[in-house]
C-alpha cells in the first residue's frame, strides 16, 4: 500500500491478510488493519505526540530499516522529519 500505513505504530509494510477482503496486515507490529483505517504516512508523522511517543516511533523505523534495507532512504528522510519534530516538541 504505497504511501499508507498503519495507524498503530507507522509502519508502511502491508500485506493483505489472507482471512478478509479489505483486511491488511502489518509486517512489523502484525495489527490487522482494514484498508478504511490505513492513514496516509505524511498525516501519522504529523500527528500531535510526545516526546516520548516520538522517540518510540524513531526507534520503530530504526527497526524497519533492519529488517526493510530496501527502503532504507525513506525512512531515514522519515527518521529526519521525527527528529526535527522532537525539537519543536522538547
Amino acid at each position: 500500500m504505497d504511501g499508507l500505513c498503519c495507524p498503530k505504530c507507522g509502519g508502511e509494510k502491508l500485506c493483505h491478510y489472507g482471512g478478509a477482503i479489505g483486511v491488511y496486515e502489518c509486517t512489523l507490529c502484525g495489527s490487522n488493519v482494514d484498508q478504511h483505517d490505513l492513514i496516509p504516512t505524511e498525516q501519522f508523522l504529523e500527528q500531535d505526540m510526545s516526546v516520548k511517543e516520538i522517540r518510540a516511533l524513531i526507534d520503530i523505523k530504526l527497526d524497519m530499516m533492519l529488517l526493510f534495507p530496501e527502503d532504507k532512504q525513506a525512512l531515514i528522510d522519515d527518521i529526519m522529519k521525527l527528529r526535527s519534530r522532537l525539537i519543536e516538541v522538547a
